[in-house]
């Protein structure tokens, strides 16, 4: 449904540049490490300064093991989940509880009044990561780039906090390497969680900002200075000097981190505020969509918070400031401690909020209610008086029997033109083709009869329609061929099929996808070429009722008079139809029980209870006159009415959200019909209008299903960036002159 993120979606790999930069790295990496090696035995570097560094190389190694630019995007197999998910289940428990064992011996960097709290600390951030990154590990998640990200990054908080946790394992002369490990680990998961939350707030705006067009440059700058703040003090120790530089690397770090920070939080805040508004004027779908946006932006405006004011530099530099301007035993006692229960718990928090809106722990949406429509007292046709019952249900199992199968349908697509020269697929109406195409067709001009089409195509055999399809004719026909394939191929739109009509290779692509044996939603793998689709322009014999005919003509000068005339002209030339001249006898609603225009309903019922897996599809026009329409709203009806499943078939996202104020407020009282008393029938089979109008309202919007379906971070973010741009575009309770994108004022 949604457009997603260029960095969700899963991209082959660019294998060879890729492997080649890894074993580039590889080879720098132990060159290092045996320069580090030599300097050590050599007596170049004293032992603290040489594990500090290889300390550093072991921190900086998962920088080099995973990229911004990796494109893996398949969770791995079972098996290599369930080992990692054991693997950081046990190391973490174990460095957790090792501590609070007497028998062991216990190293800390802490004096001995503090060592029971850094217990503690580390116990509660050690377990509480650890039992994230299993949940991360064990998810089997959909294909996407940007939760492999996220996967790295909450592995990167929990081994930091181990590392930092495991420092009681070892006396002090190791901690040097263990500590720069974890430092500079920590630099590595800075630049990956910075990365994601960008990708995130990128994803929300239409247009991207000033601050995050630069918002790489920011990073990386940012990532440098903690890094060189770092290494001032592996290599210049804890000197003046070293102490004076180390606050300048820290303090451009804070300071590009906040700023970035605040923009974010800027524009979360004005999403905040358009959602905020726009409920106060929706109800039903658009409300429950506003308020799960609105959900969405106060969990990422809460995470921004967190991790913002939780940031170990925020907290580090008043400590230094003070061992600077007093003593280091002061610092210590003052501040020591706030800075490593902030450290700690600003991991935790980051692995928490990485996992919630990568999409990886996201709750799926539940809502309160069924968004069935509602199941009515009686069905719209129920109120017909019949004299011969059993007329009546003949005819409902003959028009059952009526089915077009895709196959068929893609052959009469591929010679409309020879058959219909005025067609064209841009311009011509399901009513045009039904006049200047599907009517010569089954006019038998030996007999002068005429006939359905389906069954001549059929050759009288019965085919049982396994879907019925609900339309207007005022639809371009194009649309309702692309409606009806998207359906079979379960597409979510059906603007792509439309464009494979217009050429030949689309129209063959159609063919052997059709052809294929296809796993659906609720059939096993098999051939489609032979489902089939109940569409009345086919299944209706049309020299039975308008073949001859344009209705009754209204009123000249009157509204109704326009349609009408419109309806009998052809779109493309304004040529008014030829009428049939066969010799059919004409069948209207004077004899209830053969007319074949007032069974749609009970063809439904008929169908529910025989077919297996039987479907109603609804396809929209780009305008959604289908809902305006008395006959499509009785045919939705009944479908909600005998809890068949309904799918609702849209051309694209972006008409959905252009018709957006109107679909809002749509109401089934505005329907029309060629007859009055057909509209008011059908009214008055709906035992309660509001109701009737919400539910349809959550069907057209897809809402239901489109809240409940998982999603990674930017593609979530693009879903709310759909909600705020129908606030901004299409609210007229906002400020008139106020910008319509929240990334506006970032």
């Amino acid at each position: 449904m949604l457009e997603c993120n260029a960095c969700c979606m899963p991209v082959e790999d660019k294998a060879p540049k890729s492997r080649s930069i890894f074993l580039g790295l590889l080879i720098l990496y132990i060159s290092l490490a045996c320069i580090v090696t030599c300097s050590w035995a050599l007596h170049w570097l004293d032992r603290n300064c040489s594990l500090a560094l290889y300390g550093t190389l072991l921190g900086l190694l998962p920088g080099a093991l995973h990229g911004r630019n990796s494109r893996t995007a398949d969770a791995p197999g079972r098996h290599w989940r369930y080992l990692g998910v054991a693997t950081v289940f046990v190391v973490g428990c174990c460095v957790a509880i090792f501590p609070f064992f007497p028998v062991f011996p216990w190293y800390s960097f802490l004096e001995v009044p503090s060592r029971s709290i850094l217990r503690w600390v580390d116990a509660i951030s050690c377990a509480g990561v650890t039992v994230i990154a299993a949940l991360c590990f064990k998810i089997q998640h959909p294909p996407s780039n940007y939760v492999r990200h996220a996967v790295w990054a909450v592995f990167g908080s929990w081994l930091l906090v181990t590392l930092l946790a495991a420092l009681v394992f070892f006396p002090k002369e190791y901690h040097p390497l263990l500590q720069h490990a974890a430092w500079h680990l920590e630099g590595i998961d800075f630049v990956w969680i910075a990365w994601l939350m960008t990708d995130r707030i990128t994803a929300l705006a239409d247009r991207p900002s000033y601050t995050l067009s630069n918002s790489g440059p920011i990073i990386r700058t940012a990532a440098i200075c903690f890094h060189l703040r770092i290494m001032t003090e592996t290599f210049l120790g804890v000197k003046n000097v070293s102490l004076a530089i180390q606050m300048v690397f820290a303090s451009i770090f804070l300071m590009l981190w906040m700023f970035l920070c605040v923009r974010i939080a800027l524009c979360l805040a004005r999403s905040f505020w358009l959602l905020h508004k726009e409920l106060h004027v929706v109800q039903g779908a658009p409300e429950a969509e506003a308020r799960w946006a609105l959900d969405v932006v106060r969990l990422e405006i809460l995470a921004c918070a967190l991790i913002t004011f939780s940031c170990t530099t925020l907290w580090w530099l008043p400590y230094k400031v003070l061992s600077w301007a007093e003593d280091q035993h002061v610092a210590d006692q003052v501040l020591l401690i706030p800075v490593v229960v902030a450290h700690r718990f600003n991991h935790l928090i980051k692995a928490a909020s990485v996992a919630a809106l990568s999409g990886l722990l996201w709750p799926r949406h539940t809502s309160g209610s069924d968004k069935t429509i509602e199941k009515l007292d009686r069905a719209p046709t129920m109120s017909i008086r019949l004299s011969d019952p059993d007329l009546w249900t003949d005819k409902v199992h003959e028009l059952a029997n009526r089915g077009v199968t895709l196959t068929s349908l893609l052959n009469f697509w591929r010679k409309l033109e020879q058959v219909m020269p005025s067609f064209d697929p841009q311009v011509s109406t399901t009513n045009d083709v039904v006049r200047l195409a599907i009517i010569p067709l089954s006019h038998d001009r030996s007999t002068g009869e005429g006939h359905a089409l389906a069954p001549l195509w059929s050759q009288g055999e019965p085919v049982r329609a396994q879907c019925m399809v609900t339309h207007n004719w005022s639809n371009l026909f194009h649309h309702l061929v692309a409606g009806i394939f998207a359906d079979a191929l379960e597409k979510e739109y059906y603007a792509g099929v439309a464009e494979m009509l217009l050429h030949p290779d689309g129209c063959q692509e159609l063919e052997n996808s059709i052809q294929v044996p296809f796993q659906t939603s609720f059939y096993q793998a098999r051939n489609i070429s032979s489902k089939s689709y109940w569409v009345c322009a086919f299944s209706v014999n049309q020299h039975a009722c308008i073949c001859d005919n344009f209705g009754r003509a209204p009123p000249e000068g009157t509204p109704e008079f326009e349609e009408w005339d419109l309806k009998r002209r052809d779109s493309k030339t304004g040529v008014v139809f030829p009428l049939c001249p066969c010799k059919q006898r004409k069948i209207y609603n004077n004899e209830p029980a053969l007319c074949e225009m007032n069974k749609f309903d009970a063809m439904m019922r008929h169908l529910n209870r025989k077919q297996d897996g039987f479907s109603h599809l609804v396809v929209a026009d780009t305008a959604f006159d289908v809902f305006t329409r008395a006959w499509c709203i009785a045919e939705i009806v009944e479908s909600g009415r005998s809890r068949i499943r309904q799918q609702i078939k849209l051309y694209s996202e972006a008409t959905l959200d252009s018709n957006y104020q109107r679909l809002s407020s749509i109401d089934v009282r505005c329907c029309k019909a060629s007859r009055p008393e057909d509209r008011e029938m059908i009214l008055e089979s709906i035992t309660d209008i509001e109701q009737f109008n919400s539910d349809l309202r959550w069907r057209i919007f897809g809402t239901e299903g489109l809240l409940s379906k998982w999603l990674d971070g930017p593609s979530r973010a693009k879903l709310v960036s759909r909600v705020l741009r129908r606030a901004g575009t299409f609210g007229g309770h906002l400020s008139s002159g106020s910008t319509l994108d929240p990334m506006d004022s970032v």
